[in-house]
């Protein structure tokens, strides 16, 4: 199965591990794998953002010790915060509800100077009231652990959850230099290094043995050490949603670090993330003692991730993913015309988005990275983007207006909570 995803997608190196209650198995498939290197018994790749799990996990390990408190406000903490994001806590940068803007601004360098920085620009919302994901929030949880052990967040990551998973650290830019797929045969350049002040969001990299590892430690069943090591309280508080926030088109809900499919018992946790042409995808379903893991050195291990869990849930599993998108747009002709008006700049932070229309009339999108998509409305304010190069593709996204003018002024999309510049 992995072989035949690995050829349909041109991926080099894809792996994957399932673990269920009776034990974990791994497959590992591409030309990388081939011949001699096929067995190789440690192949590291990049977590990018699924690092926000690890951060939250050594978090919440201070809370429960009593180290750090989840609704003391960060400026408690850290003396240069600035008032403008006075009311920000460590349960909001968890759970992306802060309103901080997603990436640090400028080139602040050091860890301290860029949580400064990121609180200096202001917020988007008011804590609590609306979900926008931050990497530059977990820059700023990482300095709250290093302010609370004394330690930096690389070493305080490794002593308190590495080392007693019995993973081996592996950092961007570190142990993996420059960012590398490293076997026991030698390394291959995959990622560039990420700035140290962007740490705690995306630096680890590792096997899929240590993130099914990892994601034993939010089981049901988990076992003394792992209680030891993660309290049950800790642990069902991660799996919460701790605002009533929706994250709208990435998941049902959002706890402290972990993404939320579904609910009650068939509920799964998770997180994917994509970082310098790679893929990292894990799910943990508690109830059942499943946990899925998955990695690509391509960035269209997204698009084969999406097939294998296609694949998994006609076995059996249904495997947690992000809400579907509408069939088809609100109107017989012209969808995109239901949209509001919504053209002109969106921002958040120094992230800029654009949407115009084309001559014919099609709402174009265009984000930071140049990628264009073609946006049809389902309703008023609910909208689908079909990237122009893979219109088979679909993400959702929603507008918010203002209930006076009745002018869009903020979109959520990508995750991310986008004001209107012009």
């Amino acid at each position: 199965m992995l072989g035949e995803l690995a050829h349909r997608h041109r991926i080099s190196a894809v792996q994957c591990a399932l673990r269920g209650p009776g034990g974990t198995s791994v497959a590992r498939a591409g030309e990388f794998f081939a011949g001699e290197g096929s067995t190789a018994e440690s192949v590291t790749l990049p977590f990018a953002s699924v690092t926000k799990l690890f951060t939250a996990t050594v978090a919440m390990q201070l809370v429960t010790d009593g180290d750090l408190d989840l609704d003391e406000p960060v400026r408690d903490r850290l003396s240069s915060w600035a008032d403008a994001a006075s009311g920000v806590t460590l349960r909001h940068l968890l759970s992306h509800c802060s309103g901080l803007v997603c990436d640090a601004p400028g080139e602040p360098g050091s860890a301290a100077r860029a949580a400064t920085a990121t609180a200096a620009a202001g917020l988007l919302f008011p804590p609590g009231s609306a979900f926008s994901y931050s990497n530059a929030g977990f820059t700023v949880v990482g300095r709250l652990i290093e302010t609370a052990t004394g330690m930096s967040w690389r070493q305080a990551v490794t002593d308190f959850l590495l080392g007693p998973l019995d993973i081996a650290p592996a950092f961007l830019g570190g142990a993996v230099r420059g960012g590398h797929v490293v076997t026991r045969n030698g390394t291959v350049p995959i990622a560039p290094a990420v700035p140290r002040a962007a740490e705690p969001a995306a630096a680890l990299a590792g096997r899929v043995e240590d993130l099914a590892a990892f994601g034993g430690l939010f089981l049901d069943g988990r076992d003394g050490a792992s209680r030891a090591l993660l309290d049950d309280e800790a642990v069902a508080a991660m799996r919460q949603p701790p605002f009533d926030a929706a994250p709208f088109g990435l998941a049902d809900a959002w706890g402290l670090g972990w993404a939320l499919y579904g609910a009650g018992p068939g509920r799964w946790l998770g997180l994917d993330a994509a970082g310098a042409g790679t893929a990292c995808h894990v799910r943990v379903h508690p109830a059942s003692g499943t946990v899925l893991a998955f990695q690509a050195d391509s960035a269209a291990g997204a698009a084969a991730w999406g097939d294998l869990v296609t694949l998994l849930r006609g076995e059996g599993p249904a495997v947690g993913m992000p809400p579907a998108g509408a069939a088809a747009p609100s109107t017989a002709t012209g969808g995109d015309r239901a949209l509001p008006d919504c053209t002109g700049r969106w921002v958040n932070g120094e992230t800029v988005y654009r949407i115009s229309r084309t001559a014919s009339g099609t709402a174009v999108l265009e984000d930071d990275d140049g990628t264009e998509y073609h946006l049809s409305g389902h309703g008023v304010r609910v909208f689908s983007a079909r990237p122009a190069e893979k219109p088979d593709t679909e993400h959702l996204g929603r507008f918010l207006t203002d209930p006076e003018s009745g002018r869009a002024t903020l979109m959520q999309f990508a995750g991310r909570l986008m004001r209107r510049a012009a």
